[in-house]
Order: C-alpha cells, then sequence, then structure tokens
C-alpha cells in the first residue's frame, strides 16, 4: 500500500488523496514548492559571496607584497627574487579564484532568479513550466558548484605558495641572525 494512500485525511467525512510526488503538488497550494528551489542556490550565492571577499583582500595583500618585493629587487638576494616569481605565481592564482568564485556567484543567483521565474510562470501558465525552470535551475547550480570547487582548489594552491614563501623568508632572516648581518 502506498504511502499517499495509507496517510488520508478526512475532513467532514470525504477522504482526499495526498499527492504522491512533489511534482504532484500544485504550487497554488504548495507554496513551499518555490522555496525549495530557491534556497539551496540562494545559500550558496551568499557563500560565494562571502568567499569573494575574504579572495579579494588575498589579492590586495598579494598585490601590494609583490610591489614591495619588485621595489627591493635592485640590490636584492636571490632568494627576493625568487619571492617575487613566487608572489606572481599567488597573484595569477588568485586572480583565476577571483574568475571562477565570481562565474559561481553569477550561476548561483542565476538559478534561484530562474526558479523563482519558473514559479510564476508556472502559476499564470501552468503546464510543466516549473519543472522545466528547476531543470535549468539545477543545471546552473551544477555550473556554480563547478566554479565554486575551481576557486576553493586555487585558494588552497595559492595557500600553500604563502606558506612556503614565509618559510623562505624566515629561513633567509634566521641565516642573517645567525651570521650576524
Amino acid at each position: 500500500m502506498r504511502l499517499a494512500t495509507r496517510l488520508r485525511p478526512v475532513y467532514s467525512g470525504a477522504t482526499h488523496a495526498l499527492p504522491a510526488t512533489r511534482a504532484d503538488m500544485p504550487l497554488a497550494t504548495n507554496p513551499f514548492v518555490v522555496l525549495t528551489y530557491v534556497s539551496g542556490p540562494a545559500i550558496l550565492t551568499n557563500a560565494s559571496a562571502l568567499l569573494l571577499m575574504s579572495t579579494s583582500n588575498r589579492f590586495a595583500r598579494v598585490v601590494d607584497r609583490s610591489r614591495h618585493l619588485a621595489r627591493e629587487l635592485a640590490g636584492a638576494s636571490p632568494r627576493t627574487r625568487g619571492q617575487l616569481v613566487i608572489a606572481v605565481r599567488r597573484v595569477r592564482l588568485i586572480a583565476r579564484a577571483l574568475t571562477s568564485l565570481y562565474a559561481a556567484a553569477a550561476a548561483f543567483a542565476l538559478a534561484t532568479v530562474t526558479a523563482i521565474l519558473g514559479a510564476v510562470a508556472a502559476a499564470l501558465f501552468g503546464g510543466s513550466m516549473l519543472e522545466i525552470a528547476g531543470a535549468a535551475a539545477i543545471v546552473l547550480g551544477i555550473l556554480g558548484f563547478a566554479g565554486f570547487i575551481a576557486g576553493a582548489i586555487g585558494l588552497v594552491l595559492e595557500g600553500r605558495l604563502a606558506v612556503r614563501a614565509i618559510k623562505e623568508e624566515t629561513d633567509e632572516a634566521l641565516s642573517r641572525i645567525t651570521r650576524g648581518d
């Protein structure tokens, strides 16, 4: 026996079967159908925006560091030149991560808007507009998730380069101290 037929509410003697699936629920009787399509992309849009803010700050710090190293390059040691190379690589990684994260935020926002417009179109015109919009929102969400993951991987790689640069700076500073420079 199906769950929908076992759970029949009784209203003044009449029985009404519950919809078997979410697709069987009319939008007019269940406004939460739209929220299920909208909530995921909306939350991921916010997560992407927060990651974008912190990545932009990292980008600004790396650019400042690379400019500082470039000014010191005139009479610099080979280690300083190596650190400038690392700083330039970090700038490139963060720039790629920013691009991926902007694409992710845009895809998540489009998924949210697509779900809302699909719900409105389904309410106005009926038919399978909600299912079509839901499918489009899922595709946009997958694209956004791919951009989010690509950006996160880029930030992990950049973080590893940052640790390497800090280790090299620390090693150089400790060697100066032991030499008495």
